[in-house]
């Protein structure tokens, strides 16, 4: 199945874009899609489809937007 991923901070960095189309298997989940496209990457992060704030366990389907939100620093 095709999504669209969105990556902001460190993670945009990490990938060198802010956005792109990927394939994954049917039946992932936004946990899974994170380990799959950040293999070895300890961080802990949010997961949003469509906009909305999801659980990692969420299963993606065909032309969902799934954005990566890592944790926020800042004083």
């Amino acid at each position: 199945m095709r999504i669209t991923t969105r990556y902001f901070a460190t993670l945009r960095e990490l990938r060198g874009c802010a956005s792109e189309g990927v394939d994954l298997p049917p039946g992932t989940t936004a946990k899974e899609a994170f380990t799959l496209l950040f293999p070895g990457l300890a961080l802990t992060v949010a997961y949003a489809v469509q906009q909305a704030t999801v659980p990692g366990d969420t299963v993606l389907h065909e032309g969902d937007e799934l954005a990566f939100l890592p944790p926020l620093g800042g004083g």
